[in-house]
């Protein structure tokens, strides 16, 4: 069932369409994301997988290192499964978000254009990687990458080749002092940055952009949007 774990995409058809699904939390949400017992981490190679179902649909997906882990307060050693009550859940999602996660339809179309991007070139169809730390004395760092992708000279810097330092890091300010070295910006104020969302709503607005640059992507007619897409770099 839950082929998000594993190789497989999972076959998920769920997608919000229009302003009003958005307020409509019980229309066409995907029926295994309510079961109890759903699945919430899994643990890979240098981070842990991690999804949030909130109640206006879709995913939150992000990849956490252990100081992200316990920030959101979940165990670095054990999977943990979502919660059942969909405020709690809601909660949980904008906090994820607030480290650089984002909303998704579903695992299949988050899973067909990250692999679809490492072979063309997606420029700024595809967000950003956004990594974020929160100092004791306030504020909130925050860089972004692109990674894993044809890369065009408007993209973001990939990931540092000393990256491994951050998976390293024992504290938040101490993944706050590497995102500095890495070249990350700081704000006094999380209001004033723009690449954090203030509400599961803004998240989820951000992510639903992308979704219909991501659609456009879809086109592989002869003359359509790829070709022209492509054809104009």
């Amino acid at each position: 069932m839950w082929s998000f774990f594993g190789r497989k995409p999972s076959t998920s058809t769920y997608s919000i369409e229009s302003k009003e699904e958005m307020h409509t939390p019980s229309r066409r949400l995907e029926p295994a994301a309510f079961l109890e017992g759903a699945p919430r981490t899994k643990f890979e190679t240098r981070d842990c997988k991690t999804l949030a179902y909130p109640s206006l649909g879709g995913i939150i997906l992000g990849y956490f290192t252990g100081i992200e882990l316990a920030w959101l307060g979940l165990s670095r050693l054990d999977e943990a499964k979502r919660s059942t009550d969909p405020h709690e859940e809601d909660a949980f999602a904008f906090q994820m978000l607030r480290l650089g996660a984002q909303w998704w339809p579903d695992w299949e179309f988050y899973s067909k254009h990250q692999e679809k991007m490492t072979e063309i070139p997606y420029g700024h169809h595809f967000p950003p990687n956004v990594y974020t730390g929160y100092p004791s004395v306030g504020g909130v760092w925050v860089l972004k990458t692109a990674d894993n992708r044809k890369r065009l000279p408007s993209d973001q810097e990939e990931q540092p080749h000393d990256w491994a330092k951050i998976i390293m890091t024992c504290t938040m300010d101490d993944r706050c002092a590497v995102l500095e070295r890495f070249g990350a910006t700081f704000y006094a104020n999380i209001e004033d940055c723009p690449d954090v969302p203030k509400s599961l709503e803004e998240g989820i607005r951000i992510g639903r952009k992308y979704k219909s640059l991501l659609k456009k992507m879809e086109d592989y007619a002869p003359g359509g949007y790829v070709d022209r897409w492509l054809d104009g770099l």
